[in-house]
């Protein structure tokens, strides 16, 4: 068990990484939930760049997705009538462009 203390010993490719890991269901769950505070404040200055990746969806729609992935997909794949696969895929790129290490 690697502690705070052990980090300094480590070579720099064995060093812990800077999000430390959650180990109890309320770490787990405190974790999810400041993760989608944060993405819910960030899709409000994404809205426009969602907007220019899919058009068809009006800006109000875009505004109650409030970052959240299957909301998202759900809208993609009901204006543009493509399989959810592929719009699972197109959602997913859009997040992983704009959420990075999320």
């Amino acid at each position: 068990m690697n502690t705070l203390s052990d980090t300094t010993s480590l070579e720099p490719e064995q060093a812990t990484p800077a999000r430390i890991v959650p180990r109890t269901k309320n770490q787990i769950r405190a974790t999810a939930n400041a993760d989608a505070r944060a993405v819910k404040a960030k899709w409000k200055t994404l809205i426009p760049e969602a907007k220019s990746v899919w058009e068809k969806i009006p800006v109000e729609d875009l505004a109650q997705v409030e970052g959240n992935f299957h909301r998202l997909a759900g809208l993609v794949q009901l204006r543009y009538q493509i399989g959810r696969e592929e719009t699972d895929r197109q959602v997913k790129d859009f997040f992983a462009k704009h959420y990075p290490g999320a």
